[in-house]
């Protein structure tokens, strides 16, 4: 399998959208098309990115900052850590002349990892085929932040009919990263030391000693998608951001119901190796 990928992310707060970053440059089956950012400072969260793929030594294509506002008008979380480990990121260098919407929609194929806020415009023109969410909880028992950051963004693209394969916090959080992963990574080179660095701030900032790999794993249902179990329906979201997914054999979406709770985080760190030039 090869394909051509657009990811569309907000790096810098959780950790897990740079491991994802990473996951997808060191998967050899993913043609990094574009990146666009979501929620927040966004051009700060793109010149993240140029500075992780310029010192991966690869291209990510188009690195474009998008909507910084909800759609919802909730107000932006931010951490306060985003960018404190890469000095002089205003250095670097992002595409100003690229509409991130029409980058989006013209991408049959979109990873999305954050707030769904450039997205819900982009299903409204045609080109989107395919998309791969990290989003929701199909437990029922919370809600999920990506989707409560912009709950209105959510329901539009749920809404939409465009076909989408989702985990949820229900999956995700069976899986963790400790510290021999990140001693691992951290001996992979520059781009390991990054990686590494940012893993131990966001420990720090949640009183950890692990985090959950929730976005990489969102690129392996594309990349390994034997590791997962899944359900085709229809996801709903309330207006407190609760997602339903009701099962249909006609429904547009597909959800993760089961993963393989040990190959899943060891392919993760296989193919971050590889981005890191240590696989």
């Amino acid at each position: 399998m090869w394909m051509t990928v657009t990811f569309d992310t907000d790096i810098g707060s959780d950790v897990d959208d740079v491991l994802a970053l990473a996951t997808i440059l060191g998967s050899p089956e993913l043609e990094l098309a574009g990146v666009t950012t979501v929620y927040g400072d966004t051009l700060l969260r793109a010149r993240m990115v140029a500075r992780v793929a310029a010192v991966a030594g690869r291209s990510a294509g188009p690195i474009v900052a998008g909507r910084f506002e909800t759609r919802s008008g909730r107000e932006v979380w931010w951490a306060g850590h985003e960018g404190v480990l890469l000095p002089e990121l205003d250095r670097e260098q992002v595409s100003t002349g690229v509409d991130p919407i029409e980058l989006l929609a013209g991408s049959a194929t979109v990873i999305a990892v954050g707030p769904l806020t450039n997205v819900c415009e982009a299903v409204d023109r045609p080109g989107i085929e395919r998309l791969y969410v990290m989003g929701g909880d199909f437990s029922s028992a919370k809600a999920e932040h990506n989707v409560t950051c912009d709950v209105d963004a959510a329901a539009i693209v749920f809404g939409s009919g465009v076909p989408a394969t989702v985990i949820g916090l229900d999956q995700t959080t069976r899986i963790r990263l400790g510290g021999a992963v990140v001693a691992r990574i951290e001996q992979a080179g520059p781009l390991g030391r990054l990686l590494a660095g940012e893993m131990r701030q966001f420990w720090k900032f949640t009183a950890s000693d692990s985090n959950v790999p929730h976005d990489p794993a969102a690129v392996l249902m594309l990349t390994d998608p034997e590791l997962f179990t899944f359900a085709t329906g229809r996801i709903e979201v309330d207006d407190a951001g609760f997602t339903r997914f009701t099962p249909g054999a006609d429904g547009p979406h597909r959800i993760v119901t089961d993963l393989d709770t040990e190959q899943v985080p060891r392919r993760i760190v296989d193919r971050i190796l590889v981005a890191c030039g240590a696989g």
